[in-house]
């Protein structure tokens, strides 16, 4: 009992952090992924089908149809919804323990635990009611049970994977991968053993390639076709843009808090060479392999394609790294009071990441950090200012990730939604620093020639009502 005190009280703060955001509304993806989906089976009485082309980008509607369920058992709601990524959150919380525990020293495994759940990734999707969470759940289950040898927490990790979405296929690819290469370096292994660790990846690629079948022959497409509302975001760049995705892709690994986890991974490859610290952590090597395969199966679409490099579907790679910064630094030959001193720093720089917010016409991945927590009071404050002066929504234009209705968002039966930014039709103008679309030109122009009737900011985070100028 007393072993499982540390999870019992990772359960009780992952309570209270639920019930601190459980009213929080939909945002970002998730509106789409989440509540849009959810709508579409739970009106539909759980019957499923495929969905609308409106909403539909090709991944598994699994968790859409797990939430309609929740919403079916425990009645359509807020908090419904968040406490529904509840056991998620715990199989995480779980499996990140245990690996803290198998890949490190006892005195020193917890340290995993606070360093995967301040990284402004996992931080932020924990506030959401999204299938990425769902994601790394099943990721870290699976990295687990193959340490392990744990057969059935890989068979279900695996299947939960292939079962998410499109990303949790290519990541279970990258696991598939990572098998291969080990059972071949170890040399020992006979035809039985690969057959044995190639059946576990049946039952998710066999629910993978049965769903993709399906729906292209339901749909005539798998992935992405010309006419989705998505197709922009699969326009494939030149070599101009390559270059520029390259950037942008490097930036997502040092963003958020990250560029402290890199600068202490130099410290350690010169302080700690690899050669002393691999023969004190068995699996450093292994997670470094996996680390590589990761890179291999999820970053050629975001460098070939227009607009695939979101921080959370990186989130795979992300939750490797935190694994070999924390075995590297529990084998290195440093004293425990200079390790728990850079756990510490590591731990805090990770959650600065949350109070990043960049200048005035620099996007961000705001579903990618706790930054984006105070937009929803202002929103609600906004939305009470225009109701009270009787100004029409559908007059006023703004922008993702603001125009969906109040149904879609918090689910309160109010159909209304903002129109579309349209500089000669809107007679008002609904902007924040949350709102990517808008460039810092377009709030220039705001600023020069409409009329500011409303603005409200906190922590960082600002939403504006202009009206148009006679």
């Amino acid at each position: 009992m007393r072993q499982n005190i540390p999870f019992l009280l990772l359960l009780l703060i992952l309570c209270a952090w639920i019930a601190s955001v459980q009213c929080d509304p939909f945002f970002w993806d998730s509106v789409q992924l989440g509540s849009k989906h959810a709508h579409f089976f739970y009106e539909n009485k759980l019957r499923w089908a495929l969905l609308p082309a409106s909403m539909d980008s090709g991944h598994p509607p699994v968790f859409g149809y797990y939430l309609a369920v929740v919403w079916a058992v425990f009645g359509k709601s807020l908090p419904a919804s968040h406490w529904a990524m509840f056991p998620f959150l715990a199989g995480l919380a779980w499996a990140t323990l245990k690996l803290g525990k198998q890949t490190g020293p006892a005195n020193l495994a917890f340290w995993l635990v606070p360093i995967v759940f301040m990284d402004a990734v996992v931080a932020g999707q924990s506030a959401l009611v999204g299938p990425d969470l769902v994601l790394a759940c099943f990721f870290m289950l699976s990295i687990q049970g193959f340490l392990r040898e744990k057969k059935y927490w890989i068979l279900l990790g695996l299947t939960g994977l292939c079962i998410i979405s499109m990303r949790g296929m290519m990541t279970a690819g990258a696991l598939f991968a990572w098998q291969l290469i080990l059972l071949r370096q170890s040399g020992g292994a006979n035809a039985r053993q690969v057959v044995e660790r190639i059946l576990l990846f049946f039952p998710g690629f066999t629910l993978a390639i049965g769903f993709l079948t399906w729906h292209y022959k339901a749909a005539g497409w798998v992935g992405h076709h010309p006419d989705s509302p998505w197709a922009p975001a699969f326009e494939q760049v030149g070599s101009a843009g390559v270059v520029r995705n390259i950037l942008v892709v490097g930036w997502r690994w040092l963003d958020f808090g990250r560029v402290f986890e890199w600068l202490l991974l130099g410290f350690l490859v010169v302080k700690a060479p690899f050669r002393h610290v691999a023969a004190r952590s068995p699996y450093l090597t292994s997670m470094l392999i996996l680390f590589g395969c990761l890179l291999v199966f999820l970053t050629p679409s975001a460098l070939v394609y227009n607009n695939l490099s979101a921080h959370r579907y990186f989130l795979p790679g992300f939750l490797c790294l935190h694994l070999i910064i924390f075995q590297w630094l529990a084998a290195a030959d440093l004293n425990c009071w200079k390790k728990t001193l850079l756990f510490c720093a590591l731990t805090f720089g990770l959650a600065t990441g949350n109070c990043w917010i960049y200048p005035r016409g620099i996007s961000m991945g705001w579903d990618a950090t706790l930054a984006h927590l105070p937009y929803h009071k202002l929103r609600a404050q906004m939305l009470a200012y225009i109701d009270t002066h009787q100004i029409p929504i559908e007059s006023i234009g703004s922008a993702f990730p603001n125009n969906n209705s109040g149904e879609a968002l918090l689910l309160n039966g109010d159909n209304r939604c903002f129109a579309e930014k349209d500089w000669l039709h809107n007679d008002y103008m609904l902007v924040s620093n949350i709102f990517n679309d808008f460039s810092a030109n377009d709030i220039q122009r705001l600023e020069r020639d409409w009329t500011l009737t409303k603005r409200l900011e906190q922590s960082g985070v600002w939403l504006a009502l202009y009206k148009k100028t006679a």
